[in-house]
């Protein structure tokens, strides 16, 4: 019973990321996008979906993407800011697509 009350309790905290990049203790990072639910990749550390906080102690690459939006890549300095917030912008509808292509539909 024991163990399923704390696998329970990680299910329901699942959507609270922590991550400590690089072991040390760091400053904490509140990242968040608009819309929430990118994918955050710090370059050669891990990887988070956003809302997440990380921990850094240093300035830090990082790639932030979601389906359906254009990727932001960005430098994450924990000491400038506590939160940082990235807006996402649509991605534009392509030129490449062929309507004459598509199939009628009934």
């Amino acid at each position: 019973m024991k163990k399923t009350l704390v696998l329970f309790t990680f299910v329901l905290l699942g959507g609270c990321q922590t991550m400590n990049f690089l072991g040390g203790a760091g400053d904490k990072l509140n990242l968040q996008t608009d819309p929430p639910g990118a994918l955050v990749e710090i370059e050669g550390v891990g990887s988070c979906e956003t809302p997440c906080t990380i921990r850094l102690d240093s300035p830090q690459k990082a790639r932030i993407a979601k389906a359906g939006f254009v990727t932001q890549y960005v430098v994450l300095n924990p000491s400038a800011r506590k939160e940082v917030v990235v807006p996402l912008e649509l991605a534009a509808a392509s030129d490449e697509v062929d309507a004459t292509a598509l199939p009628e539909l009934d």
